[in-house]
């Protein structure tokens, strides 16, 4: 055991400083012992300064720019995919059979692929209002 066990027995208080002269270690850590402190009227306090948020950086204007500006970045390249694929190809769907050229035909079948995929989505949509409405 060593005084840091034992603070009271010390002479000290937990933080090192030595006490006052007219207390003991017992009169230190005694609750009883001390004497409330005056109360002392402050004046009333004021509402904080209002915070200004900081100017946005962009609207809805700049982002729909970017927006059109990366959409018609991704045209191009498929434009390119679809002139450097102009091979040749048949393509079946159950008894149906048609030439298009490869480009093309990759471009319809990832349209039909979204098209699945939004219809999934509104599906998910009118699920979660129909959910809202029920409550």
């Amino acid at each position: 055991m060593n005084e840091h066990d034992y603070p009271a027995a010390s002479g000290r208080p937990r933080d090192g400083r030595p006490l006052p002269p007219e207390q003991t270690p017992m009169e230190r850590y005694d609750d009883t012992a001390v004497e409330p402190a005056p109360v002392t009227e402050t004046a009333p306090e004021t509402a904080p300064p209002r915070e200004t948020k900081p100017a946005k950086r962009g609207g809805a204007a700049s982002s729909t720019w970017v927006a059109l500006i990366i959409g018609a970045l991704l045209l191009i390249l498929l434009l390119v995919f679809i002139l450097q694929n102009q091979q040749s190809v048949e393509l079946h769907l159950f008894a149906w059979t048609w030439n298009f050229p490869l480009g093309v035909g990759l471009l319809l079948a990832s349209i039909i692929g979204g098209l699945i995929m939004a219809c999934a989505g509104i599906w998910k949509m009118f699920e979660m209002r129909r959910q809202l409405k029920n409550r």
